[in-house]
């Protein structure tokens, strides 16, 4: 079952199959948890968020009129979710993940966590509707057409958050690139 279309898990779902619901759990569920710990720069908040999810997913997949759009949808409810749990001032520690170099040296591997910490926490700096676009459009790697989906926006307002985002993250990275 985990290689058939969404189309046809979304339809079975729609029918009560429980195996429909976990192919397309196990399917998402890494990328929609990217997105809520981006998003909300909290582990466990993103681990309750991305359950959340999949639950609300699955409540509510009967009001899903298009089923070619099942992957934006679900990241879309994601989303909200993740601006209504920030929205309640929760906090939101990102712990820095360490990162294990065998090929380099250890000037390398330090040089490479401050860069990789540095841009991290440049993002983490942006406000949070530019943050979002550069999440989905980078490190999802959706489309203009799926960010304005998920976002309730327009195609030309993703791409105008998406260019500012891109030249504040330049000017405050500059400094480490020359």
């Amino acid at each position: 079952m985990e290689h058939r279309p969404d189309e046809s898990l979304v339809n079975e779902l729609r029918l009560g199959n429980s195996a429909a619901f976990e192919s397309l759990y196990y399917r998402y569920k890494d990328d929609v948890f990217s997105i809520c710990l981006n998003l909300a720069n909290d582990q466990a908040l993103a681990e309750d968020i991305t359950h959340d999810a999949f639950l609300r997913m699955r409540d509510h997949i009967h009001t899903l009129r298009d089923v070619s759009v099942f992957r934006s949808w679900l990241f879309a409810i994601a989303r909200n979710l993740t601006y209504k749990a920030l929205r309640r001032n929760r906090p939101n520690p990102l712990p820095v993940e360490e990162e294990l170099y065998d090929d380099y040296s250890l000037h390398v591997e330090i040089e490479r966590e401050e860069i990789r910490t540095s841009v991290l926490a440049a993002i983490r700096s942006l406000k949070l509707e530019y943050r979002e676009v550069i999440i989905l459009r980078e490190f999802q790697l959706l489309s203009y057409a799926e960010i304005a989906q998920i976002a309730g926006d327009s195609e030309s307002s993703v791409k105008s958050r998406l260019f500012k985002a891109r030249k504040a993250l330049a000017t405050r990275l500059a400094p480490l690139f020359r």
